[in-house]
């Protein structure tokens, strides 16, 4: 394995979402949830600011309809956010992206955010829904 651990990560990588299905059935989620990881790569120096940002957007997140939960992972040596997102379904997920968007969400990721919004749009990855497969 190289020094700098990139076996490591790269397995970690190709097994991230299936941990993170395990981890939303052990949590107490639906059998059922859609899941999504989005990725938020923050400019140099913007970390703060969009922790700052998270504490009041991800309130309204939460509180939008077919939100389940959502945790916050942060990679120090990356800069970057990692959301984790369970919602009742798909479609619940694709309303609440238009919302953020309608909304003008873009404006205020524009200063903090590698790419903006169209960015983070890029780096959704619909994992699916949990399946219990007993």
């Amino acid at each position: 394995m190289p020094a700098n651990g990139s076996s490591f990560q790269v397995s970690l990588v190709r097994e991230f979402p299936y941990a993170l299905g395990l981890m939303a059935i052990m949590m107490g989620c639906n059998d059922m949830s859609f899941v999504a990881v989005v990725k938020f790569p923050c400019k140099p120096g913007q970390a703060q600011a969009l922790e700052d940002l998270f504490h009041s957007a991800l309130a309204d997140t939460r509180d939008f309809q077919g939100c389940e939960r959502i945790d916050v992972v942060f990679n120090e040596g990356s800069n970057t956010y990692l959301l984790v997102e369970y919602w009742d379904h798909e479609a619940s997920y694709d309303r609440y992206l238009q919302w953020r968007t309608d909304t003008g969400i873009a404006d205020a990721l524009a200063p903090i955010i590698e790419g903006g919004w169209e960015g983070i749009l890029a780096s959704v990855y619909r994992l699916g829904n949990i399946q219990k497969i007993q």
